[in-house]
């Protein structure tokens, strides 16, 4: 299984995903679901250009972090 890490970056208000395990892996989306999107699409290409030989579907484990601040009741 290979590794994702997404991080919201507040001030430029786009996801950003990279990986150690998807060697050049560096996405950015508006949307969650975007950078999902774009990052599963792009990793087997990256891994191929990387010599990453592929044998079969590749498992994505994406871990999504982002920090918020609640405003008192």
């Amino acid at each position: 299984m290979l590794e994702i890490a997404a991080q919201w970056d507040d001030e430029a208000e786009v996801w950003i995903a990279t990986s150690e395990d998807v060697p050049g892996l560096c996405v950015e989306a508006s949307t969650f679901d975007e950078l999902v999107a774009v990052a599963t699409e792009l990793t087997p290409e990256l891994l191929e250009l990387n010599h990453v030989e592929i044998l079969g579907p590749v498992s994505i484990h994406i871990t999504a972090e982002r920090t918020m601040t609640a405003k008192a009741a």
